[in-house]
């Protein structure tokens, strides 16, 4: 593969997360797409919308969500244990603790000067998961945070892992280890670790592939499946359950019925972790050719839409590249350069 071309897809999958996070954000607690019809029209919610009236201000960028903000302190952590030398997680978990500090208004002090946290437009709150919060809370205060959440916080923020792994050589398997482990920092739901670790190898393959349509990507699901249950075992507590719900997007593919429905019907909110992951790959094995249909089937329907967003922004991203992301999402994103630039690093780095 051409270095360039490799470069844009590096591009394309973190800027597209951040593209499905933003166009998804002001639809996150819509309850139905019936809700979301009642605001955007018959098609939901294909333009960001600017107005954001809880935020009682209008923007001339479109803002993206905790989940973009996490996402890039994980770049920052990864990048920063790579030029160190320090362990990978624990450093990308004191970047998630530089995050923490500025949700929560305390100052913490970390292993290292985190640039993203000078800032001010990165961290101002955008929705931030209680989970996500509450064990960074518990590791701030010299805890070990116990939970069994396997909701989308974890995976909604590792593509950068996927994107550094397959970069710089790294193996699927310790990319999927060192994604899920980053996950299991906040949530320590298997599911949410096998969700995660998943993503982070579909990814990988995405970027790593010259050319990826439908049966390639089919291809690529399958073999992901196969690497997750050989890390994990396949007997793992939830290994079948998450088996499962990804196998059942596969013939979905070619269901009549309109994306909305077949995903409230059949694949759930993407409140968690394999839900999100489930109906990210639906949302891409649909509309592999096209960045928009992509994003818009990622993101109408009644459930956690701007991690649905996210999650299938970093594959799509992943698969067209930069270039193939529509300019009235990219030239309007907010700090489109920061992302461009971290993207860069992980590339180069």
């Amino acid at each position: 593969m051409l270095t360039d071309k490799l470069q844009d897809k590096c591009r394309g999958s973190l800027v597209g997360g951040a593209v499905g996070d933003a166009l998804g954000y002001p639809v996150e607690f819509d309850c139905s797409f019936k809700q979301i019809q009642s605001k955007y029209g018959e098609d939901g919610i294909k333009e960001y919308d600017l107005t954001y009236p809880w935020l009682d201000q209008k923007f001339d960028k479109a803002l993206f969500s905790d989940d973009t903000q996490m996402t890039l302190y994980t770049a920052e952590g990864l990048l920063e244990a790579v030029r160190s030398g320090k362990d990978i997680v624990p450093t990308i978990c004191n970047a998630y603790l530089a995050w923490y500090g500025h949700q929560v208004g305390k100052k913490v002090k970390i292993s290292y000067q985190s640039e993203l946290s000078k800032i001010e437009e990165l961290n101002q709150r955008r929705a931030p998961g209680n989970t996500c919060i509450n064990s960074l809370m518990l590791i701030h205060s010299g805890k070990d945070p116990e939970n069994s959440s396997k909701g989308c916080g974890g995976i909604m923020r590792v593509a950068p892992i996927a994107i550094y792994g397959a970069c710089h050589g790294w193996s699927l398997e310790k990319t999927a280890l060192i994604a899920g482990e980053s996950a299991e920092l906040t949530h320590q739901h298997p599911l949410s670790t096998y969700a995660s670790a998943a993503l982070a190898v579909i990814v990988y393959q995405c970027l790593s592939a010259d050319n990826v349509d439908s049966e390639t990507f089919l291809s690529i699901v399958n073999a992901t499946l196969v690497v997750t249950a050989q890390l994990y075992g396949d007997n793992a507590p939830g290994m079948n359950d998450f088996k499962k719900i990804i196998e059942k997007t596969i013939p979905l593919e070619h269901n009549p019925l309109p994306d909305w429905r077949i995903i409230e019907n059949s694949l759930g909110g993407g409140w968690v972790a394999e839900e999100t992951l489930a109906i990210a790959i639906f949302s891409v094995l649909r509309h592999i050719d096209d960045f928009n249909a992509c994003m818009s089937s990622a993101v109408n329907h009644g459930g956690d839409s701007d991690s649905t967003g996210a999650v299938a922004g970093n594959i799509i991203g992943a698969i067209l590249g930069y270039d193939a992301i529509p300019d009235k999402f990219k030239d309007t994103i907010q700090l489109k350069e920061l992302l461009l630039s971290t993207a860069d690093d992980l590339f180069r780095n």
